[in-house]
């Protein structure tokens, strides 16, 4: 159906209560990605979170290719889409009333969107600004948050601050003992002494960072998972962002002090290249290539 067409009811615990897990894959030349780790990922965070089990992986699979077999005719062919996948916990009782509720189901649906490669366009050529705003991560105590939730208003503060504070750039979160965590949108990796090292706590379990670790270990680059205080990258050499949906995007500044000299870094090509080996395509020039 048409998005003009797509609804979520009022009562669906997603609206009433953010209560909502997701993903995001996308395709590269019109093919999709990985969209098993994906789906795993997804039916592990409904499994965690209590959420009702309403489909199985195998009907979220056929439902995924229908939309892309759909979706993907009324695109340009140097275009890609992305995947979104999302399931609720349910009706809310108060609104419908138990007996009611008991007989309605959590709200599942699949949608995609072509991939807004202008968007990241300028990001890829100067680099992505970071700021850490005064919002802080959630935490873990709350709720784990390595499952991917729709539960994003703490997110949606933290970018506002952070545009507030510098037009353009994005909120990168410290968590309560002042170490980084994430931004909004994608995993953060800094270059230290040659090695690519990444937050291991109060993170989303990323399936993009565990692809730059796949990378870093065929091209024989030394790749940690630790906590990182936010004074590192005075250390490091260059800085980048891994996400699903944009790949990779180089960092410049932080706190407006500026990372490494080149933007992309020596070691961001490097990353690039094999991840462009690895779907098939150049998605360095995908983006370069958009028109704005």
């Amino acid at each position: 159906m048409p998005y003009a067409q797509a609804a979520v009811p009022v009562w669906d615990l997603g609206v009433v209560a953010g209560a909502s897990v997701s993903e995001m894959a996308r395709t590269y030349a019109h093919k999709p990605f990985r969209l098993p780790q994906h789906l795993d990922r997804l039916l592990n965070a409904i499994h965690q979170m209590g959420f009702p089990e309403a489909y199985g992986r195998q009907q979220l699979l056929e439902a995924i290719h229908g939309v892309l077999a759909h979706n993907l005719s009324l695109i340009a062919g140097e275009r890609d889409l992305g995947i979104v996948i999302f399931s609720t916990a349910g009706p809310n009782a108060t609104y419908l009333g138990s007996e009611l509720a008991r007989r309605t189901p959590a709200t599942t649906a699949v949608h995609t969107f072509e991939l807004p490669f202008e968007t990241w366009l300028p990001q890829l050529r100067n680099g992505v600004h970071l700021r850490t705003p005064h919002t802080r991560q959630i935490p873990r105590d709350c709720f784990d948050v390595s499952l991917k939730v729709r539960n994003r208003l703490h997110w949606w503060l933290a970018d506002r601050e952070a545009t507030q504070l510098e037009l353009g750039s994005k909120a990168l979160l410290v968590d309560s003992a002042g170490g980084i965590t994430e931004t909004s949108t994608s995993a953060v990796h800094l270059i230290c002494h040659g090695r690519i090292v990444t937050p291991d706590s109060s993170v989303l379990h990323s399936l993009s960072s565990q692809l730059v670790e796949e990378i870093a270990k065929t091209r024989g680059i030394p790749f940690e998972r630790r906590p990182i205080p936010l004074a590192e990258f005075r250390d490091a050499s260059e800085a980048f962002l891994s996400s699903s949906a944009a790949t990779l995007l180089p960092v410049s500044h932080v706190n407006g002090e500026p990372i490494g000299k080149e933007i992309p870094g020596p070691l961001f090509k490097q990353m690039a290249a094999s991840w462009s080996q690895l779907v098939g395509m150049d998605i360095v020039q995908q983006v370069l290539g958009a028109h704005t």
